[in-house]
């Protein structure tokens, strides 16, 4: 069975539910008892298809019914439309808002005029955000801000700790991601965010580089080709 007629499958079971007068606090008990664990923050919404509810918990969705008597994981998908309602609606939760980014714990790098923006979360050791980084270049008139994410490897934390503490951040940055020339070593009294920097890739749902946010508060993940970030820097406002 594919999986647009599993979802459709799950969907009608979740009709057959017998018509309830149902308040949301109510679902929410109700899923609450065969959920213990469920996050104090997970909301639940009433969805435009027929007895079906969603549950937001951070970044991530399923879906439920009125009673919590069905629980599911997956995609629907709007066969008037051919859209991934799901997909939209996991974009849309992990939208961030541009102007919240702490750019004081992040470098830029100017290609060209520098006129479009883009917040990129990057580590030292890895390979895809060379790529990335290469292609951006390439486009020109792009600015990126740099957060640097040690996550990778071990060394990753010292690594990008020493290209912070450098006199000129931006360009050990790009001798390190272009040559591999190492940077000098960071003094002890060199204070730098990158704990913080971690942190702020956990609260957003950040678990892999290079990751890109744009002005409207879209991403995109993965060494992407030119064009798909052409594509949506156009559609950004």
């Amino acid at each position: 069975m594919s999986r647009l007629l599993r979802v459709a499958a799950l969907s009608l079971a979740v009709v057959a539910v017998p018509a309830m007068a149902q308040t949301l606090a109510e679902t929410r008990a109700a899923l609450e008892k065969v959920m213990p664990g469920l996050p104090a923050n997970a909301k639940i919404l009433k969805t435009p298809y027929a007895g079906l509810y969603e549950v937001d918990v951070g970044s991530k969705i399923f879906y439920t019914d009125a009673h919590a008597t069905f629980l599911f994981a997956g995609e629907i998908f709007d066969t008037k439309t051919q859209t991934n309602v799901t997909k939209a609606r996991i974009d849309e939760l992990r939208r961030v808002n541009w102007k919240d980014l702490p750019f004081k714990d992040s470098f830029p790098l100017v290609f060209g005029n520098g006129k479009r923006q883009i917040a990129i979360f990057e580590d030292p050791y890895c390979p895809f955000c060379h790529k990335m980084e290469a292609t951006l270049e390439r486009m020109g008139n792009v600015t990126l801000h740099v957060f640097v994410v040690p996550i990778i490897r071990r060394e990753s934390m010292q690594q990008a700790r020493d290209i912070w503490c450098a006199p000129n951040r931006s360009k050990a940055w790009l001798s390190w991601m272009n040559n591999e020339v190492q940077p000098p070593k960071a003094p002890a009294s060199c204070a730098d965010p990158l704990k913080a920097n971690v942190e702020l890739a956990e609260k957003l749902g950040i678990s892999s580089t290079p990751t890109l946010i744009f002005m409207d508060g879209s991403r995109m993940e993965g060494a992407l080709p030119q064009e798909e970030v052409e594509k949506r820097l156009a559609a950004v406002k």
